[in-house]
C-alpha cells in the first residue's frame, strides 16, 4: 500500500508543476489588467527602414484608457498591423504592470465596454 501512495503523490506533483509554472511565471509576465479606450485618428506614423533598406510604417498610439472602475491610465502601444487601427472603434487593451507595456488589444463593441469606463470615454 505504501508504494501505491508514493506513486499517487509523485503523479500529483508531476501534474502540479505546469499549474505552478503557469501561475507563478506566465500569469505575472504575460497577462494583465484590461483597459478600454476609443480610437479615432490619433496615431503617430513613423517611417523606418528594414535590413534591406526598404521603408515600412509603424503606427503608434498614446491613449487615455480606463479600467472597469473608470480609473484612467495613459497607455502607449502600436497597431501591430502594418496599418493604422480603423478609426472610431472601441478597444480592450491588456496592460501588464510588471512589464510596463501593453500585451495585446482587441476591438470590442460599445455594449461590451464596462459602464464606468464608457462614461469616462464619453466625457
Amino acid at each position: 500500500m505504501s508504494k501505491r501512495i508514493w506513486a499517487i503523490v509523485i503523479v500529483i506533483i508531476i501534474l502540479l508543476i505546469p499549474l505552478v509554472g503557469y501561475e507563478f511565471w506566465y500569469v505575472p509576465n504575460y497577462s494583465g489588467d484590461d483597459y478600454y479606450t476609443f480610437v479615432g485618428n490619433s496615431y503617430k506614423e513613423i517611417i523606418e527602414k528594414d535590413d534591406s533598406g526598404n521603408d515600412y510604417r509603424e503606427y503608434y498610439y498614446n491613449q487615455k484608457s480606463y479600467d472597469k472602475n473608470g480609473n484612467e491610465k495613459l497607455l502607449k502601444f502600436d497597431s501591430a498591423l502594418g496599418r493604422p487601427i480603423k478609426a472610431n472603434n472601441y478597444l480592450k487593451v491588456t496592460y501588464n504592470d510588471k512589464r510596463k507595456r501593453v500585451m495585446s488589444w482587441e476591438k470590442v463593441q460599445k455594449n461590451q465596454v464596462p459602464r464606468k469606463s464608457l462614461e469616462q470615454i464619453l466625457k
